[in-house]
């Protein structure tokens, strides 16, 4: 697995048939973001220009779905085959959006993670995802914020990373329960339409679990961010097997702030935008380092291998520059045919 850099050539062509990652540039004069398609060999293959800061992606065949961030009230689906916003959603009211959804396996169902702004309590919002997505209920959660959530690979079981912090548009993105917040793992059954907890673990106390992906082995790869105590003082990255959880020793490394966790097989990469670091995790145990001011988004799949920082995406061997006037934001996702 490589990550060398190397220059990038290559023009940009519609629609992004070759693309196999996409990732989220925001515009510093305006805060809107754009999502931007790339080759294997780093060309720029498309791009898609929306009118919200983005923030999470999900895929199925030719749909992606482009989620707002945090408190955003709107997301976007996008047709991979022709590159036009097929419909922008808006949240119901008293509702907002935490920046991350799922689909289902058959790619009919999206799941997305909300708050509620009269309890301040999570929800998985549910929408039809045809011609014109349709709301159709949601789901409620043992808890506040919920942040990232992913499918497991061969059934409609979904894993949430419920961060446990109260929020309001009101105050801005201060936490409103910072003396008792408790945040946790929780897995979804779709068809029992149950919610069950993976479980509380001490090491995670002041910290709030946000990203988390699975390896392709059963396991998960589970960052937070602290929110209480010294951030370079804590390791805030943990992997859950079926025979318990381990904390992945970071050395301080994410300076207590996880951006973007990306798996695939036994490996994966995991970013800190405060800390300028991608870490490569291998079995439960850090490998390698790489230095990338600024990073945050991630995406890793066979034969693929990327990480964002703000000016400069690397990808397999070729360091590619950001939209002049834009950043990289927080994610990126590696697509699938």
């Amino acid at each position: 697995m490589s990550l060398a850099l190397s220059a990038c050539r290559g023009a940009i062509a519609q629609p992004a048939e070759d693309a196999v990652y996409v990732g989220v540039e925001t515009s510093a004069a305006t805060g809107l973001s754009q999502a931007s398609f790339f080759a294997g060999s780093g060309r720029r293959t498309g791009q898609v220009t929306l009118d919200f800061r983005a923030h999470g992606l999900a895929q199925h065949g030719h749909i992606l779905v482009v989620f707002p961030r945090r408190p955003g009230n709107r997301f976007a689906v996008v047709d991979l085959s022709s590159l036009e916003v097929r419909a922008v959603v808006s949240a119901p009211t008293q509702r907002h959006f935490y920046g991350h959804g799922a689909l289902t396996l058959d790619g009919r169902t999206l799941l997305v993670a909300e708050n509620d702004l009269g309890t301040l309590q999570g929800h998985i919002g549910l929408y039809d995802i045809g011609a014109q997505p349709v709301r159709i209920g949601s789901l409620a959660l043992p808890g506040a914020g919920p942040h990232e959530i992913i499918r497991a690979a061969d059934r409609d079981s979904f894993y949430i990373a419920l961060g446990g912090l109260e929020t309001h548009p009101a105050y801005g993105r201060t936490p409103l329960n910072l003396d008792d917040f408790r945040s946790q793992i929780l897995r979804l059954d779709l068809s029992s339409a149950s919610v069950s907890p993976l479980g509380v673990w001490d090491t995670a106390r002041g910290v709030s679990l946000r990203h988390l992906a699975a390896d392709g082995h059963g396991n998960l790869v589970v960052g937070g961010q602290v929110v209480t105590g010294a951030p370079h003082t804590r390791d805030v990255l943990w992997v859950l097997t079926p025979n318990g959880t381990t904390q992945i020793e970071t050395h301080g490394q994410l300076q207590g702030y996880t951006s973007s966790v990306s798996a695939h097989g036994r490996t994966a990469i995991v970013t800190s935008k405060k800390s300028g670091q991608a870490l490569v995790v291998e079995n439960g145990e850090v490998v390698r380092t790489v230095a990338a001011n600024g990073a945050s988004g991630a995406g890793l799949s066979r034969g693929l291998v990327a990480v964002s920082g703000y000016q400069k995406l690397i990808l397999n061997d070729a360091a590619i520059p950001v939209t002049p006037q834009y950043e990289f934001d927080n994610h990126g996702l590696a697509l699938t045919s």
